[in-house]
């Protein structure tokens, strides 16, 4: 009797542990395995701008008007409840009232009829985080370019990489629906909305998502809107300007385990201690 207590006590503390680490800082040398990790490029990558601003006079600030998204592939039907990025600021500058917008789009795969890369389809699901909803923390140093794929020119560099960790209440969380059978492509959209400086002065700060050293499908793509409630309408893929071929470009980030997942987990440790015990 006393011997199962404590292995209830052990499986109960793995369950709290692990649903811990689903609510935490994401660290790649820790469990649980994620559904889908494309980790940042600290040797060659760069940052892309995926910054959203009002100008002076009202309007958006252009070329600041941007989304970045990249795709992944779904093999379990789940809930996406937690999305962790990496990113950097444009001179080091940072913004701490960023309102972060992630959303989730159906695929259009390249082929017949549509242009020879795949991009973003319908927009399925959205959600804004304001600072208060998301966690931050510095992750490393790199010197890196800051690249404008509108202008095709780097605005400038950056040292810290931050990792920004999105936690999303299940119940508002969106459902992904593919199968080890029948495998789904998503894309991730990421923008970061810059309040307007309450003295109307024109903010400095711009947001970069951060390059990936991993490359999946094809390219991750950048489209313009003049409103950040409105998905782009077009979307053109990203490649790399300082290399005479422009290879292929991809985002960093990471999407992991729910926490039912985590309570599967649990409720076997539960059963491998409690078979031990009958042993």
């Amino acid at each position: 009797m006393r011997t199962g207590a404590i292995a209830v006590c052990i499986a109960m503390l793995v369950v709290a542990g692990l649903a811990g680490t689903a609510r935490a800082d994401w660290d790649p040398t820790t469990l649980p395995k994620p559904k889908w990790v494309q980790m940042p490029d600290l040797q060659f990558g760069m940052d892309i701008n995926a910054t959203w601003k009002q100008g002076p006079t009202g309007g958006p600030q252009w070329p600041f008007v941007k989304t970045v998204a990249d795709d992944f592939l779904c093999v379990q039907t789940e809930p996406i409840t937690d999305v962790h990025i990496w990113g950097s600021w444009l001179d080091d500058k940072i913004n701490l009232n960023a309102v972060f917008k992630l959303s989730i789009h159906d695929d259009i795969p390249a082929g017949p009829g549509g242009v020879n890369y795949s991009q973003p389809g319908q927009q399925l699901w959205q959600h804004l985080f304001k600072p208060t909803e998301y966690r931050v923390r510095p992750w490393a140093t790199a010197n890196e370019d800051f690249y404008d794929p509108n202008t095709g020119q780097m605005l400038g560099r950056d040292m810290t990489v931050w990792q920004y960790n999105f936690f999303i209440p299940e119940a508002e969380a969106f459902m992904q629906k593919g199968t080890e059978k029948e495998p789904k492509v998503y894309w991730l959209d990421v923008m970061a909305i810059l309040p307007p400086p309450a003295d109307g002065s024109i903010d400095p700060t711009v947001f970069g998502w951060k390059t990936s050293r991993e490359h999946w499908n094809d390219d991750a793509v950048f489209g313009d809107t003049p409103d950040p409630a409105i998905p782009p309408t077009i979307w053109s893929e990203l490649r790399d300007p300082r290399v005479a071929d422009h290879p292929s470009l991809d985002m960093a980030f990471v999407i992991t385990p729910e926490p039912a997942t985590l309570c599967l987990l649990g409720a076997g440790v539960v059963g491998l201690l409690a078979r031990r015990r009958r042993k």
